[in-house]
């Protein structure tokens, strides 16, 4: 499984709501709660959604997302959330407890 954060970093980038919430707007509108995430191999692939949209203090807006059944032992990973561009990954970046992508 595969567990981790996106980033919308500009204010410009996001709309928030009255419950702290937040939703990619413009260019990331596709980027909200419920959006895909899939991390795809050469011949394989595994989905989950975004979920727990919050506006942070900093200016930011967090998504989690977890991807369970991803495949093990491949050269590279592909992550594509919602409509921005895909990301390239190796395993232990996946693996790690610490992956976030940002999205200026």
């Amino acid at each position: 499984m595969s567990t981790g954060t996106v980033l919308l970093g500009d204010g410009a980038s996001f709309l928030t709501d009255d419950h702290g919430g937040c939703a990619g707007t413009g260019d990331h509108a596709g980027t909200k709660d419920g959006a895909p995430v899939v991390i795809a191999t050469g011949d394989s692939f595994a989905g989950g959604t975004l979920t727990d949209a919050r506006a942070l203090t900093d200016g930011t807006c967090q998504f989690r997302f977890s991807v369970p059944g991803v495949p093990t032992r491949q050269d590279t990973y592909l992550l594509m959330v919602a409509d921005e561009e895909p990301r390239r990954y190796v395993e232990h970046e996946l693996r790690s407890a610490l992956l976030a992508l940002r999205v200026d």
